[in-house]
């Protein structure tokens, strides 16, 4: 007897492996244009997002989707619709019969209305629904650094299937840097299924090599060995609070710095990381929900745990973003809770000293 969710796992790993190879054989020629956040969003991004949710509803035609893109920048400029209709159409997998079980997009009026489908999704709380984020890190991805193709199943508000491809990874002494890549070939794909572990395979542009089981998370000796995983550029979480916490542990920090939010959580999975956090800077500040399904099942499916600065389990059936938590510590089942103990107090004293 298949294990559960066995055919919504193939499907996803095939549509995450498609998605791979178009993403990487375009990453010397991208074109951008700008994004609300000012990161470049690129031909790459629609291309996937297309072939995605074509070959996922051709498998699972009941299913709904959330993506980050819509097809309006497409449907105001021809030049750009065409450029990204060529390489949606044009991509294929090497093996005819993985090929035969997805699908992709045939004419340029469906390929925008795949692509919408995800970009006015909105999820919910029952049904299951598709999350993905079809390139996510686009800043590093046209610098040739690391980015991650992500995919997963949400069912009544739980992640069961994540999917994360990551074309550029290749840890060096089980240690992730954005600028070590893989140059040659298509880096890694980590997968997991609630309740079933995870596991890691390597990506070829031929196909996919026989996933390993991904067991248990390496552990620092102490908390003042701890490699933090964050990326201090980004103005939406509260980078001197956490140099704060890791003066505390005494450890070193800034220390694993990664954009993409996906390879963050890698970078815990698989990359030498400890623990990761997202204290917001201001009460506006954001999570949006493919930033974080499937890489989240994926650590702690390997070990990890993952939860809001308050302790509460992160909410996947909250909409398009995650306005129920607050912040985010994903971190080694172990250390979870010393973390965020600590930085609870740490917290409390910054407010205490706001309102002196």
């Amino acid at each position: 007897m298949a294990a559960e969710y066995a055919r919504e796992r193939h499907i996803a790993e095939l549509a995450v492996h498609r998605a791979s190879i178009l993403t990487k054989k375009v990453l010397s020629s991208v074109s951008g244009i700008s994004k609300a956040d000012a990161s470049p969003v690129t031909v790459a991004d629609f291309a996937a997002q297309a072939i995605l949710i074509s070959a996922l509803t051709k498998a699972f035609p009941g299913d709904t989707f959330v993506g980050e893109e819509d097809s309006a920048a497409l449907r105001s400029d021809a030049a750009l619709r065409d450029r990204v209709y060529e390489l949606a159409s044009g991509a294929h997998l090497e093996s005819k019969e993985d090929e035969a079980l997805l699908a992709s997009p045939e004419s340029v009026d469906e390929m925008l209305d795949l692509i919408d489908l995800g970009g006015r999704g909105q999820g919910g709380r029952t049904g299951r629904f598709w999350v993905m984020d079809p390139v996510d890190g686009t800043a590093t991805f046209l610098r040739g650094e690391q980015y991650a193709v992500s995919l997963a199943l949400i069912e009544d508000g739980r992640e069961v299937v994540g999917v994360l491809g990551c074309p550029n990874l290749k840890p060096v002494d089980g240690i992730l840097a954005e600028t070590t890549v893989d140059k040659e070939g298509l880096g890694l794909m980590l997968t997991a299924v609630r309740g079933q572990g995870a596991t890691i395979r390597t990506m070829n542009f031929s196909g996919l090599e026989e996933a390993r089981p991904l067991e248990g998370l390496d552990k620092a000796s102490s908390l003042s060995d701890a490699r933090i995983v964050d990326c201090s550029s980004s103005k939406t979480s509260r980078h001197d609070l956490i140099a704060k916490l890791a003066a505390t542990f005494g450890a070193v920090y800034p220390n694993t710095e990664v954009w993409s939010s996906h390879i963050r959580y890698a970078a815990l999975a698989v990359g030498g990381g400890d623990f990761q956090l997202r204290v917001p800077s201001a009460p506006d500040v954001r999570m949006w929900i493919w930033d974080h399904a499937g890489a989240q099942l994926v650590l702690t499916e390997a070990g990890g745990k993952v939860t809001d600065l308050d302790g509460k389990t992160i909410d996947f059936g909250a909409g398009r973003d995650l306005n129920q938590n607050r912040g985010l510590l994903a971190a080694r089942g172990d250390i979870h809770a010393t973390v965020q103990e600590t930085l609870a107090k740490i917290m409390a004293e910054d407010d205490a000293s706001r309102q002196a």
